[in-house]
């Protein structure tokens, strides 16, 4: 949890992140992971204008971003599967941070091992952890990159890591970041808010959380990232 913090745009609350570390991260440079979605505005569908990250949730301890990595997140796509497997972005930060960071690994959860999630609860105004929850395989919402499970998650929650966690002594792994809830079609108001609520029973195939697995991609990705950064500090000097 001491790696988890969260993400003020435009002066409100808007998700969760973490402090992530991998074999291609600079020791110098402080870079979080979060869910692309948080950073536009729902009803505009455009970009917040400023945003910042909250180490702990702590007010006071707010750090602007510095640059935000490519991503193909498209606020308008009807397509919430396709939609929700391009959630995932990453950020630098303008200053380092003094906070312990989580190992970024590929997702390789067969089904059967303990998950939990890590995310602000607006229930309780502080960061929580939903743990011992389940993945979930689905022909409704079918996708190699997501990751469905039922961990109990609030709208603030979005942007939270989804950690595998081990038996042994071995620190847990962040293999997926939470994007929010897949649902059908079909179901209405009252059907959905009875969905979102915590402990609330997962039905793969009307309505099941989601989150953007860490796969190939998305460590290519964060290498491609960080030489960026490189390059862009050995101009400035």
């Amino acid at each position: 949890m001491a790696a988890v913090g969260t993400i003020i745009c435009d002066g409100g609350l808007r998700g969760t992140a973490t402090h992530i570390k991998s074999s291609s991260t600079d020791a110098n440079q402080s870079i979080i992971i979060t869910a692309a979605h948080i950073l536009f505005d729902v009803k505009s569908g455009k970009r917040y204008a400023s945003c910042s990250y909250l180490p702990k949730n702590k007010r006071l301890s707010a750090i602007s971003f510095k640059t935000i990595s490519e991503h193909n997140f498209d606020p308008s796509n009807s397509n919430k599967i396709a939609q929700s497997e391009s959630d995932i972005v990453f950020v630098a930060l303008n200053r380092a941070l003094q906070q312990p960071a989580l190992l970024l690994s590929e997702s390789r959860a067969s089904g059967n091992e303990k998950l939990s999630l890590l995310g602000y609860n607006s229930s309780k105004n502080h960061l929580t952890e939903s743990a011992d929850c389940k993945q979930y395989g689905s022909i409704q919402f079918a996708s190699e990159k997501l990751l469905l499970h039922d961990c109990d998650a609030r709208s603030g929650a979005s942007g939270g890591p989804l950690l595998l966690r081990s038996d042994n002594d071995q620190p847990a792994k962040l293999i997926a970041v939470h994007g929010g809830t897949l649902l059908i079609n079909g179901m209405d108001e009252a059907e959905s808010n009875s969905a979102s609520s915590d402990g609330a029973v997962a039905d793969p195939e009307r309505w099941i959380n989601q989150a953007r697995k860490v796969d190939r991609a998305v460590l290519e990705r964060l290498r491609r990232f960080v030489a960026y950064l490189a390059k862009g500090s050995q101009g400035q000097r």
